[in-house]
């Protein structure tokens, strides 16, 4: 009789989801610390092209939400946005990277929200977490934790995030919102659309 057979049913579950969820972190925290790695090299050149923004955000929520049975993420994303220039796998691991921090350091519900404003558009995930630390001036650098508190990690996704806008061309606001929790948004500049894309 093996260990695992001595076991409760109920108390192997528990070690195997424990398992499962920290390999899926150490995945993250690998991915997130070789593109920090890779963004911070000089002369980095992305693999730019016209991306639309529905589409990211459709692929990355299909992809977090499995992780969310208690359906907690909603979306507004309106129809008609403007296509971006980027690199959509870097795109999608930043909205990736917000997702992951909303939903473990809050558990009311996580919003996603995209707008456009003169000359930029706007992707934002809101949450009702404890909000930032302090001022929040250190979110987004490596190694700095928003709440030391919370869960662990190692502060590397919001500081990838960071890399990410700036490659791009844009920036990360990060914000306290009223009532509680934080805002961040992804910032990028909206160019003159290629031909014969859609309105």
């Amino acid at each position: 009789q093996t260990q695992g057979d001595r076991l409760p049913a109920g108390e192997r579950e528990r070690l195997l989801g424990s398992i499962v969820g920290e390999a899926g972190y150490l995945s993250t925290l690998t991915e997130n610390t070789l593109q920090l790695v890779r963004l911070a090299g000089t002369g980095i050149e992305l693999r730019r092209d016209w991306e639309s923004v529905e589409e990211i955000v459709g692929t990355v929520l299909a992809r977090v939400r499995r992780r969310d049975p208690a359906r907690r993420i909603g979306a507004q994303v309106p129809a008609a946005l403007p296509l971006v220039q980027g690199d959509a796998v870097l795109l999608a691991q930043l909205l990736g990277n917000l997702l992951d921090n909303a939903l473990r350091y809050s558990d009311g519900p996580v919003d996603v929200a995209v707008r456009c404003e003169t000359g930029e558009l706007w992707l934002c995930v809101k949450d009702r977490g404890p909000g930032l630390a302090g001022d929040g001036a250190a979110a987004g650098q490596p190694f700095a934790r928003c709440d030391a508190s919370g869960p662990h990690g190692a502060g590397l996704g919001l500081a990838v995030c960071r890399a990410i806008a700036q490659a791009h061309g844009g920036r990360l606001v990060l914000r306290q919102r009223g009532g509680g929790g934080t805002s961040a948004c992804l910032v990028l500049p909206t160019e003159p659309q290629p031909a014969g894309a859609a309105p």
